[in-house]
């Protein structure tokens, strides 16, 4: 059956003056048909990979989108981006025009709204955007084209260029959406990240959160047989996959996304990702550290949903410390200094900031590891906050009024990393970041072949604690866990560890 977009799409395409076949996946998939869908799915990304030309329907003209598309146009002829230090080189087409200051950061704005990245945003908030296949359509045609009635532009280069050169508006982010997603330029995807590329895109079959992105797989991915199933439950398939790859990957970084707060699918066991279902976060724990001193996982598949790990179970939670304190938690970049107020009074009643106390099970001291929180996986590294340098209190409340460009990218990816999630003080002092849903009793463990640590619920049986624990949480920050010195014991106090 062809459906009226698809039948509005095929008017824009088509030439009198050429016999071209075309293979259209709404219509050339037999959805009733699992085998035959089953076949299919799997050979799409081979289609993708071997079209001479692929098109996307975006629809019909509106809200500009002929000047949005004369925009991309003009960009990607004429615009060289260093990704590396996210800057345009501005060629002389553009210095005398309308658009020079949309790509030079010494030209102000001439306009009381950054046009034309309103119309850029109504073109990339169209329903197209949204959906998981158009990934694949994007990332793995050799030629994409995408229509807007006659409009028609060549996407050589990344069209989210501006994106990633850190203009916008807070406005402008919430206005832009899904667009950004298909973002060229960045590599393949993995396991582990699926819940959060997949975060703003949209798909009915749950099988497909895993089926859709099997073609843009890395190869040690593809290498492990997993293959389209329309036969089988979805809670079958994640489980599947998830013992794959711990089998024969020999990986836990699954867990990042694992939270039990967020599977909506029956049978699902508490340590496999629900990947059709949103994840609350954000942003991923990932680090240059290991908790677990770069050993590899060791596990093995019990069946009946039951998987066995080694694990060091570290300390119990004690207390839970909301980020959200008395108010909403908006989103916004400086509600991280409000937090930050908040939080000094989390030390420990005989803490003396003017003397150099070192906490237990580290060679860091309470406000150290206090700033460490906000600093966890490569933030430091790449806003150089590792630099020592010295703020007072009042000097650094007063962040809150600064508009500097670079700490306001640097609070708002503090901000990222902490929606749904919370600070909590173990019984041994230490101060960590975990998701919202972790309550006090549980326990911060060490998994071999995680190098973030997890929290797990202890399992009672006839008011008796038995060895095993569940995995109940995903993973969290631990600031004098990170190095190893659960297996290896403390670091000594004249050393650190630097990337």
């Amino acid at each position: 059956m062809v459906i009226r977009n698809l039948e509005i799409a095929l008017w824009h395409l088509r030439d009198p003056e050429l016999r071209v076949p075309m293979w259209i996946d709404a219509v050339c998939i037999g959805q009733p048909n699992v085998a035959e869908r089953s076949h299919q799915v799997a050979y799409m990304c081979e289609i993708y990979r071997k079209a001479g030309e692929t098109y996307g329907w975006v629809g019909p003209n509106a809200d500009d989108s002929d000047e949005a598309m004369e925009w991309i146009y003009l960009f990607l002829g004429c615009v060289d981006v260093n990704w590396g230090i996210e800057t345009m080189n501005i060629p002389d087409q553009l210095v005398n025009t309308k658009y020079r200051a949309m790509a030079d950061a010494s030209v102000p704005w001439e306009f009381e709204w950054p046009w034309p990245l309103l119309q850029l945003c109504h073109f990339t908030n169209r329903e197209y955007f949204t959906r998981l296949w158009v990934r694949q359509e994007v990332k793995l045609s050799r030629c994409k084209d995408l229509f807007s009635t006659f409009a028609r532009w060549i996407a050589a280069k990344p069209y989210t260029c501006v994106d990633e050169w850190g203009l916008w508006t807070n406005e402008l982010a919430a206005r832009y959406k899904a667009g950004s997603n298909l973002n060229l330029r960045r590599g393949l995807p993995n396991l582990d990240r699926f819940r959060f590329d997949n975060s703003k895109l949209k798909w009915k079959d749950p099988r497909n959160a895993i089926y859709a992105n099997l073609g843009l797989l890395a190869p040690e991915y593809r290498q492990l047989g997993i293959g389209p199933d329309y036969g089988k439950d979805p809670a079958a398939i994640f489980t599947d996959v998830t013992v794959r790859v711990t089998t024969k990957l020999h990986s836990l970084d699954f867990l990042e996304s694992c939270d039990c707060f967020a599977i909506y699918l029956d049978g699902l066991p508490t340590w496999v990702p629900d990947w059709s279902s949103p994840l609350m976060q954000e942003a991923g724990m990932k680090n240059i550290w290991s908790s677990s001193a770069w050993i590899s996982a060791q596990v093995e598949y019990l069946g009946d949903g039951v998987m066995v790990a080694n694990v060091v179970a570290v300390s119990a939670v004690e207390e839970v410390h909301n980020w959200e304190g008395k108010r909403p938690y908006e989103g916004e970049p400086y509600m991280v200094c409000d937090c930050i107020r908040q939080w000094c009074d989390l030390k420990r009643a005989d803490y003396d900031e003017h003397q150099e106390q070192y906490l237990e099970g580290g060679n860091r001291t309470w406000l150290e590891a206090w700033c460490t929180l906000f600093l966890y996986g490569n933030l430091s590294d790449v806003f150089e906050a590792g630099q020592e340098s010295k703020v007072d209190r009042p000097g650094l409340w007063t962040l809150q009024e600064a508009k500097e460009l670079r700490m306001e990218k640097f609070l708002s990816k503090i901000s990222d990393k902490m929606k749904a999630r919370v600070v909590f003080k173990t019984a041994d002092q230490h101060i960590r970041v975990a998701p919202s849903s972790v309550i006090a009793s549980e326990t911060v463990s060490v998994l071999l072949g995680r190098p973030v640590p997890v929290i797990l619920e202890p399992i009672w049986i006839d008011n008796s604690l038995v060895d095993e624990s569940e995995a109940d949480e995903p993973d969290c920050f631990v600031v004098g866990l990170m190095d190893g010195e659960a297996i290896t014991g403390p670091l000594p106090r004249n050393c650190r560890t630097v990337d």
